[in-house]
């Protein structure tokens, strides 16, 4: 669902500052435009595939909900101290990550949709919202025990991964020892 501002979603109110991002609950993707903005404007990461890579990496998560993934995690909310949820988070994340890129592997091989520049304008997305990235843009120090979602570089690899394997096999972030 697009938005801008706020709408209403069977997770609660969905605002601006929240930026895209999936409802288990009615298991839809919800898109604030003015996101595009900002990843556009203020990030540096224009392009209409930059835009894909963040819709297929929030279809990523409704995928992870299919395969019972997302719910494995709400397990371990509360039975793990912040900073180890967190590590899980960036897991969980690096994951959505990779299902993006096998969209766009298997999107290209049956419809032929990547034009020039497209990876490149995903993997410049993916490098812009890294935690690390994000933390220095807000002139924060970077701290690696706060991330949630991942660093720059482990974004553009788990997103690559997928892209150049096409299986959702190789998506298997919980079990890698090096993210």
């Amino acid at each position: 669902m697009l938005f801008r501002g706020t709408t209403q979603t069977s997770c609660g109110q969905g605002q601006a500052a929240m930026g895209p991002f999936y409802c288990p609950a009615d298991q839809k993707v919800y898109i604030n435009l003015g996101f595009y903005e900002i990843l556009k404007n203020r990030l540096g990461a224009p392009g209409e595939f930059a835009q894909a890579y963040v819709i297929s990496h929030e279809v990523g998560h409704h995928v992870q909900n299919l395969l019972g993934i997302s719910a494995k995690m709400d397990q371990m909310r509360g039975r793990v101290s912040r900073v180890e949820y967190n590590a899980l988070s960036v897991r969980l994340e690096l994951q959505a990550d990779c299902f993006a890129g096998v969209w766009a592997h298997n999107a290209d091989n049956s419809r032929h949709i990547l034009e020039g520049g497209d990876v490149e304008s995903a993997m410049n997305a993916a490098a812009k919202i890294g935690d690390d990235a994000l933390q220095r843009a807000s002139g924060g120090a970077v701290v690696p025990e706060s991330f949630t979602h991942g660093t720059s570089a482990q974004r553009q690899r788990w997103f690559n991964a997928g892209l150049k394997n096409g299986g959702i096999r190789v998506c298997d972030t919980f079990s890698a020892k090096n993210l």
